[in-house]
């Protein structure tokens, strides 16, 4: 909705408002107070008591597969350089922030126009005027969100800039120089649905969409007015970030950070990490994934205690600049590692039992980021989103399948540890199969938020990553809907990156 538009809701609105007020205290004053009306709170806490969070329980160091990859040679090869290709590549169809001709094609195709009109389009979808019930978006003061605070936002974004300058610009260039959410609107303010909806209010800031780790390349196609926000393209996901972790870069810069051979590279195995450079300044915390330019080449040794690494740091002038860190191997390992179970269980480890965070909130992991942290590490990229990681490799999609035909499937054709469910809006990890109540059933990885009966009306929050069996009925509560019975199932099972055709023979890589 255009800001004409918006700009008038408020007269409307406030006046409403004081009729209903007027009315309200009139009723007060003649009438004794009304008996509270009852409230059935939405949200509860599931009990995990029952379900095993060891990871050596279900991964087991002791199985004779322990070590084996479940990804083979090839199949690694291909989706690491895809990865790298994705970050730095500079081929026609390199689909990279730094890629001249990605940008040019991708994101002025139609002159900055699309940008333009995606940008109106998350605008209107945070005005309130119209709107009632569930449509209605409230700030972390409960209260919905006025025409003047959408407004001044929208002036702050400039919209007319996506257009002015439709076309590539080397010095727009840049990179992460910390972790970075990623946002709808230049606000830190939150927009939440109605808490007393279940799965609605806190976490569920609709204006939070991702987070963009140190040392990711960016493209910056616009500036807020007041200077504190920036626009970007990220490998993954386009949005608004604050501007203080952005760092422009030039060739001299890209030349020293990309231009190195594909063994040159470590990757943080860690939730999370503190990152300090030589000069003991604190740098950025960096997460699972994070993808950084080993120091010196041929030092990437499972040997060593301590691995040197390249941070950028952002000067006061804004642009980027390469220092040097040293990064235990607890915290750091040469990039990628082994697909191996071995390598999936110190993820696991390490990232187990973590807060959910929707959108990346709080640089949390929601469920899909999950995923795409985990495989980052064994070179393998994962798009941003739950739906679209089916694509990333061979789907088979069961919806029609009744709730036991899928649990079957799995059972049967499953393939642990590269087999990844999507059930609408929620994507897992099949870990392989167990027993329960003497009954064969799957076995997921996955960050969750809750479990809902059939109604939506309420929520059993799990609220982390957790190990959990798939089963048709829920034993603590029947009337929790299985997550095989969603209306969606899909499966699709990792190998060879989509338009890599398969070699003829291949080898496992060492563990």
């Amino acid at each position: 909705m255009s800001s004409n538009v918006a700009s008038q809701a408020p007269s409307r609105i406030v006046l409403a408002a004081l009729a209903g007020l007027v009315l309200t205290l009139a009723a007060c004053a003649a009438n004794p107070p009304a008996a509270p009306h009852a409230y059935v709170d939405p949200i509860g806490l599931f009990p995990m008591a029952a379900y095993d969070q060891d990871v050596d329980h279900w991964i087991d160091p002791s199985s004779p597969g322990y070590n084996t990859p479940f990804l083979t040679a090839a199949e690694q090869r291909a989706h690491w350089a895809a990865y790298l290709a994705r970050y730095f590549g500079t081929a026609e169809h390199d689909p990279s922030p730094w890629n001249p001709a990605f940008i040019a094609h991708r994101m002025y195709g139609d002159g900055g126009s699309d940008i333009v009109d995606l940008q109106l389009r998350r605008i209107g979808s945070y005005d309130n005027a119209g709107k009632v019930g569930r449509g209605i978006g409230y700030g972390q003061n409960f209260r919905p969100h006025t025409a003047r605070w959408l407004d001044e936002i929208e002036r702050n974004m400039n919209l007319q800039q996506f257009a002015q300058a439709p076309g590539y610009k080397p010095n727009a260039r840049a990179i992460a120089t910390d972790a970075l959410l990623v946002r709808e609107l230049p606000t830190m303010d939150p927009s939440f649905y109605s808490y007393r909806l279940a799965g609605q209010g806190y976490p569920f800031d609709n204006l939070q969409i991702s987070s963009i780790r140190p040392g990711a390349p960016l493209y910056v196609l616009g500036h807020t007015v007041d200077g504190a926000w920036d626009y970007v393209q990220t490998p993954d996901v386009q949005g608004w970030v604050k501007s203080s972790g952005v760092g422009f870069v030039d060739d001299a810069f890209i030349a020293s950070w990309s231009h190195r051979a594909p063994d040159a590279w470590g990757v943080v195995i860690a939730a999370s990490t503190a990152v300090r450079d030589q000069s003991a300044t604190f740098r950025f915390n960096a997460t699972a994934g994070t993808l950084l330019p080993l120091a010196h080449a041929g030092t990437g040794s499972s040997s060593r205690q301590q691995y040197a690494v390249l941070v950028p740091a952002r000067e006061v002038d804004g642009r980027a600049v390469v220092r040097e860190a040293q990064l235990s191997d607890t915290a750091l390992s040469p990039a990628p590692i082994a697909a191996t179970p071995r390598h999936l269980a110190v993820l696991m480890k390490s990232l187990i039992g973590r807060p959910y965070g929707w959108g990346n909130m709080n640089f949390y992991n929601d469920c899909s980021s999950e995923l795409q942290s985990m495989f980052a590490a064994f070179g393998v990229w994962l798009p941003r989103h739950s739906s679209s990681q089916m694509t990333a490799g061979d789907m088979t999609d069961l919806s029609q399948d009744s709730p036991q035909q899928r649990l079957d499937y799995l059972v049967r054709n499953g393939k642990p540890m590269r087999t990844l469910i999507y059930i609408g809006g929620h994507v897992m990890l099949y870990l392989g199969n167990t027993t329960r109540d003497g009954r064969t059933v799957p076995l997921v990885y996955q960050d969750i938020w809750g479990l809902r009966p059939a109604d939506n009306s309420r929520r059993a929050v799990i609220g982390g990553s957790v190990i959990f069996p798939l089963l048709l009925t829920i034993p603590e509560d029947p009337d929790l809907e299985s997550l095989a019975a969603t209306r969606t199932f899909q499966v699709t099972v990792l190998g060879m990156p989509s338009g890599v055709a398969p070699p003829a023979s291949e080898e496992n890589p060492a563990s």
